[in-house]
Formats: structure tokens, sequence, C-alpha cells
């Protein structure tokens, strides 16, 4: 190990613990994450809180950069606002949330707008149920401890610094309903937390992240897809579909350019260039002659190969519809 990555291996861990450090012991609380999430997840790391790894901690700073970057055009534009706002529950404090931006219209007018800030790779069609969740933990909270004239909105800001391209998600208001089966959830997970009862799971897109996946009863069976996966694979059948179409037909243009080119060729018009190269033929080695002829020489020469993950997804009929 080099010593700029021993550095880094000790200075990002206290980089992180330096950002997070507004949002106390979360171990003795649940916040809007938590609840937001899968219980099991959110009660085992109270009762077995480890270190994360530098990968997942670049993630979250990369996070706490986004936030920054945005605080900053904000306050540029002359936006009222405020970040990292803590609200209790009245009745339940250890229910608790903290609002990245909390907007107001000005110190006069009982409107109030929060945004919950969210740094990606690549912006979801539509917002997942997580941090929907999320915003309305913070916006029923906020609202349990105001004067009910006052008005609350809500809204999820996507950022993708990769691709510098951001999205808001708008709209949201406050639902009672909603609210209090989040906060029974909150409740759960703190019973759960403190070995009152077994957490209950909620399998999620994050479920590939989760340090408790082993020994998880959801994955022990043949997993019913969340409904973001369900949809993504949804997703994923119509474009490759349409894809395969796609591909068809750019394969006759391809020969009717190549038909017109006849070899080597090289013209341009009205903003379009088009060239044509030949590569000229090369000599391979044939890996399996090689090993059954010279197996010797073929242990010399051998190198590890990296395995990759395959994906593969189409359609399925259940065994009971299939003997209908």
């Amino acid at each position: 190990m080099s010593k700029l990555a021993a550095f880094l291996g000790k200075a990002i861990p206290a980089h992180q613990q330096k950002q997070s450090s507004h949002l106390g012991d979360r171990t003795l609380y649940v916040g809007a994450s938590d609840i937001a999430g899968c219980p099991r997840k959110a009660a085992l790391g109270k009762q077995n809180p480890s270190p994360h790894d530098i990968t997942t901690l670049l993630r979250f700073s990369r996070g706490h950069a986004a936030q920054a970057m945005y605080a900053d055009f904000f306050r540029t534009g002359g936006a009222l606002f405020e970040e990292e706002v803590e609200v209790k529950h009245p009745q339940f404090p250890e229910i608790r949330c903290h609002i990245d931006f909390l907007f107001y219209a000005n110190r006069q007018t009982k409107r109030m707008h929060i945004v919950e800030m969210k740094s990606t790779d690549g912006i979801p069609d539509e917002p997942y149920s997580s941090w929907v969740d999320q915003l309305h933990v913070q916006m029923g909270l906020l609202q349990r401890t105001l004067d009910p004239a006052v008005e609350i909105g809500g809204s999820i800001l996507v950022v993708d610094l990769n691709a510098g391209t951001y999205h808001e998600f708008n709209s949201y208001t406050p639902n009672r309903l909603v609210f209090d089966q989040l906060v029974e959830k909150g409740k759960h997970i703190l019973a759960a937390a403190r070995g009152e009862c077994a957490p209950r799971t909620e399998p999620g897109i994050l479920c590939g992240y989760c340090p408790f996946r082993t020994g998880c009863p959801t994955h022990a069976v043949a997993l019913d897809l969340p409904r973001e996966i369900l949809d993504a694979g949804r997703k994923y059948l119509e474009l490759n579909e349409q894809k395969k179409a796609l591909e068809t037909r750019l394969d006759v243009l391809k020969n009717d350019i190549l038909t017109f080119a006849d070899g080597t060729f090289k013209g341009a018009s009205d903003g379009i260039l088009i060239n044509v190269t030949s590569v000229a033929e090369s000599v391979m080695i044939d890996s399996c002659k090689l090993k059954r002829n010279y197996p010797d020489i073929y242990d010399q020469v051998k190198k590890p190969k990296a395995g990759f993950v395959k994906l593969e997804i189409k359609p399925f009929i259940p065994p009971v519809a299939q003997a209908a």
C-alpha cells in the first residue's frame, strides 16, 4: 500500500465522521432514512454498528459535495433557507429527521418547502418509493411541530454530478395517513433495535449494499421482486426489444452504405461524414488447439481472466399459470 493510500484510508473516514457529526449517535434514534428503508437493516445496524468501507464513504462524500454545491447555488440566487434542520416527533423524540434544505418564502409568510437531495449515477424516470417515504416522514414531522396554518410542501432534487444533470420531483404535500403508517414503522424499528421483537424485512433496490444480507430470511428463498426492480426489469425488456429492432434497421442501413462504398471510401455532405476503412487480416492463437497439442506451453502462457456478473431478464410464466 502506498503512503497516499494509507493516508486516505485514515483521512476519508475522519472526513465522513466530521461531515456527519450533526447527526449525533444514530444508534439512539430512528431517522427518516431508516424508516424509508428496510426495518431489519436499520435495527441490526443500530445493534451492531460497523464502519463503512472506503467505497461507501466516497459515495457518501459525493452526496455531501453535491449538497454543498447546491447550497452555494441557492445562496447566490438569494434563496431563504436553512440546512440540516433537525425535527423530532413531539410524542416519540426517538423518531426524528434531518432536512437537507428547508426553504421559506419569507420570514413572515406561513409557507415552507422541504427539499430532500439525492446524488446518483443516472436519474431515474420516477423517484424511488424510499425517497418518497423519507420525504413524507420529514413533511409529517415538520407539520406536527408547527402551527397548523403553515403550508408545507416538498420535493426531491436528484443530481448526477458525473453527467452534470439534475431533476426535481415536485408537488408533494403532507399526508396524515401515510405519515402515521411510517411512524408505526419507526416504532417497530425502535422495538426491534431494543431486542423486543424480530425486525421485518422489506427487500428493495439497495439490498445489494446491505451488510446484513447474509442470513436475511427474505433472500433465503426465491424472492418476489420489489416494485422498483420489477419496473426496472420491465423497462429493460422493453428497451432491449427496441434495441434489437434498431440493430436490425442499422444492419440494413449499414449494408446499403457498404454496398455503395465498395471498399475504402470517405465523403461528406450536409454535416454528415461517412468513412469506410478496411481492417487488414491478422493472425490469432487457437487456445483450444494450443492447450490440446502443447499443454506445457499453454500452462506457461495462460493468465487469469476476471469474472463478471451476468444479467438475464426474460418473460416468466409462473408454474400455476402454465398449468391453468
